[in-house]
């Protein structure tokens, strides 16, 4: 085993390259444990794993991870010049924005004091529903339509396809249309 990368993960377990340290075979652990200067004999993987791992410890806190991973340090920090370029050019465009268009103030009305109140006047009620059998007096009262559209119209209404008041407003529409057709 050459040069080996001694790490620890994030469940506390000693890693060899890529893979933990208890996987290895003795004489493996062996060559790394004599690299830290430990004493191997009578020791088994699991003992000899915990030694490397408490010397591992003491040597790497002090290694910045850029030192580790020169490659990956330069493409983060491409990526964070790249996304810092980016946010500037949205922020200067938004500013670009904000300094070429102008805000219309919407206009107050200022308060007169007349020597009598004005009166607001209050909103209407809201229509009354229709019932069925007003919808189907209107349609029969309209004059016109003739007597097969207002059957139709009728029987409609009794299905409860469409509501009374959409009913009695298709009613109206072709009543107009048919006094056009009239007309012309």
């Amino acid at each position: 085993m050459t040069l080996v990368l001694v790490s620890v993960d994030k469940a506390g377990d000693l890693k060899l390259g890529a893979r933990k340290c208890r996987l290895y075979k003795k004489d493996e652990v062996v060559k790394v444990a004599k690299k830290y200067g430990i004493n191997t004999e009578k020791k088994t993987v699991q003992q000899l794993c915990g030694s490397i791992k408490g010397k591992a410890k003491n040597s790497m806190n002090n290694v910045p991870l850029a030192k580790l991973y020169p490659e990956a340090s330069k493409k983060r920090a491409a990526a964070k010049k790249r996304a810092e370029k980016k946010a500037l050019d949205r922020k200067t465009a938004v500013n670009f924005i904000k300094a070429m268009t102008t805000r219309i103030t919407t206009p107050t009305m200022k308060v007169v004091r007349a020597v009598s109140p004005v009166r607001i006047p209050k909103p209407t009620k809201k229509a009354m529903p229709l019932t069925k059998q007003e919808a189907v007096k209107r349609i029969r009262a309209m004059k016109g339509l003739s007597g097969d559209a207002k059957v139709k119209l009728v029987n409609r209404l009794n299905a409860g396809t469409m509501s009374p008041r959409r009913v009695v407003k298709v009613a109206r529409e072709l009543s107009r249309l048919n006094v056009a057709a009239y007309r012309i």
